[in-house]
């Protein structure tokens, strides 16, 4: 019986090594506006980068998982990164979600709005820079996209984003955005 048990446990860890832990998207239902309904909320499993964490009201209010430096919250951090969940319904190949997401951006964004196509350190995640100079608060965003999936096997495009008020506070926290692609073990 121990040598049983010793070989059920020795194919489960062997199992386990050879399909690494992937990402994954959890279905979180919570009360909103004002307690009148139940909203969901798809957020990503990824992990907050060093020296950051996770800003708790500020994630429920807008529905995604919402990071700051340590000691700052949503509204005085100069950059922030959030992590969202768009159900796919349709399966939509991720090029073809971006592309008719970026289109939508574009004709609500006025005349001086751009996207540009940025590296990515993972294939299957696709990198864009948004810039809308008349926002205010996100003049400019870099958003990687991928595509993920939850324990049902329902699908998800993932937006992983580093946003905020100036341009030099995004582009230096682009990094963490790629430290955390490249952690996520996007499937």
């Amino acid at each position: 019986m121990r040598s049983f048990i010793f070989g059920l446990a020795f194919a489960t860890v062997s199992y386990g090594a050879m399909f690494p832990a992937r990402a994954e998207v959890d279905k979180i239902i919570h009360v909103c506006d004002r307690q009148e309904r139940l909203c969901p909320e798809f957020r990503p499993r990824v992990i907050a980068p060093d020296g950051w964490v996770r800003d708790e009201a500020a994630s429920l209010k807008y529905g995604a998982s919402m990071f700051v430096p340590n000691g700052k919250n949503f509204g005085d951090a100069e950059a922030i990164i959030y992590a969202e969940g768009r159900y796919n319904k349709g399966r939509t190949k991720l090029v073809q979600w971006v592309a008719a997401s970026d289109r939508d951006w574009a004709t609500t964004s006025g005349k001086n709005a751009k996207i540009v196509k940025l590296p990515s350190v993972n294939p299957k995640v696709i990198i864009n820079r948004y810039d809308n100079p008349s926002l205010k608060d996100q003049p400019i965003e870099v958003i990687a996209h991928y595509a993920d999936l939850d324990k049902d096997g329902n699908t998800y495009v993932v937006r992983l984003a580093v946003s905020g008020g100036n341009e030099a506070a995004v582009l230096a926290t682009v990094p963490l955005l790629e430290n955390m692609i490249v952690g996520a073990k996007i499937p």
